[in-house]
């Protein structure tokens, strides 16, 4: 820096201010390169962003699944939500994959361009609930992001969630450097009764 104030001080030019030309973009470009913040990665606000509901998944392949994706009673932020609620006793079990290409991953292969979200340090999403008859908690079994297999090959996740009954914020917990590959954006087993989603977005940490 004492070398870039010379240059000033005596006046240079041609050479040595192309040099200090290049000092000073050089050195801007690192100032920048190390405060850029990571934009937050949607899955839904407001829409879809990244992602579709595809994957229905349950004895009946989530028949029992009634999926409202522009609900608009009530939302966390915005003008609409995710509404789903689950009838009771057509499917002991059931669940749901957001998936980016809108199919299994047996669909896919490794040359299949899906996001890199390595840079991420979590999954973070608003949830309420309202429990099914008889139950007293609502009560999400697994949830979690991506598949151990050779499309994505990182999956993490989250076991009995319990969701209240006021928005409230939940985070799946990534390990950065991990997530190259992503089909799975979101997954989850659902109970009986009705849970809603907003805001669904890979985030990374504040420092």
């Amino acid at each position: 820096m004492n070398q870039v104030l010379r240059f000033f001080n005596k006046g240079f030019t041609g050479p040595a201010l192309l040099l200090l030309c290049m000092v000073l973009v050089s050195f801007t470009y690192k100032i920048n390169s190390a405060t850029q913040e990571v934009e937050d990665y949607y899955v839904y606000g407001d829409s879809w962003v990244h992602g579709i509901p595809t994957g229905f998944m349950g004895e009946k392949d989530g028949k029992s699944i009634a999926l409202n994706d522009a609900w608009k009673e009530s939302p966390y932020k915005g003008e609409k939500c995710i509404k789903m609620t689950v009838s009771h006793g057509i499917e002991g079990w059931r669940g749901l994959h957001i998936q980016f290409k809108g199919t299994w991953n047996v669909g896919l292969d490794e040359k299949t361009v899906l996001p890199d979200l390595s840079e991420y340090d979590q999954l973070e999403f608003y949830a309420k609930a309202i429990p099914g008859a008889n139950q007293d908690a609502y009560l999400i079994q697994e949830i979690g992001v991506g598949q151990l297999d050779k499309v994505e090959g990182a999956m993490f996740t989250d076991t009995f969630v319990e969701i209240g009954e006021d928005w409230k914020k939940h985070t799946i917990k990534l390990k950065r450097g991990e997530l190259k590959r992503v089909n799975t954006m979101l997954f989850f087993t659902l109970p009986e009764g009705t849970l809603f989603l907003d805001e669904i977005k890979f985030t990374k940490k504040k420092k």
